[in-house]
């Protein structure tokens, strides 16, 4: 994977300007070696939020919740906001930060949540299996909070 000329992941864009900015579904790679894909956000996107994509990377682009997640689904993490009907990357693969609940444990399966882009280790019945992603350090017990994490192109697995 190349690096695109331009790219910045921290970049946003309210819309798409023909010959001057990325397409949904267009990949890059920073100088880390961290993959990012291009999306349209379909509703606003926090910081460090796990977002769920589907094949389109416009029609489901949302923070992760157990009302919106999907078997087959991709995921990524935002590293900024993304304002609805914005344009902007997640990252998919490498070292990130990502939000989970309080005292999500670290090295263990995580699973979405009735919190929009938060996961967590509770497996909760009916929530669905977050794959290729993983926190590194424990969270505390007070409040939701983002942890270093480890992803590996993620997507949604089977349903607890």
């Amino acid at each position: 994977m190349a690096v695109l000329i331009g790219f910045k992941a921290d970049q946003v864009d309210t819309a798409l300007t023909s010959g001057k900015t990325f397409s949904p579904g267009d990949r890059a790679e920073d100088y880390n070696g961290k993959l990012y894909t291009y999306v349209k956000a379909s509703s606003a996107i926090a910081q460090y939020d796990v977002v769920t994509y589907d094949e389109t990377y416009t029609t489901t682009v949302a923070p992760v919740s157990t009302s919106n997640d999907a078997r087959g689904d991709k995921l990524g993490v935002a590293p900024v906001a993304i304002a609805s009907g914005s344009y902007g990357w997640v990252q998919i693969y490498g070292p990130c930060t990502i939000n989970v609940k309080a005292s999500c444990a670290a090295n263990v399966q995580l699973n979405t949540t009735g919190t929009g882009g938060t996961v967590d280790d509770d497996a909760t019945s009916s929530s669905i299996v977050c794959e290729g992603l993983f926190i590194t350090t424990a969270a505390g017990s007070s409040g939701a909070t983002a942890k270093d994490g480890i992803l590996n192109y993620p997507q949604l697995g089977a349903t607890l």
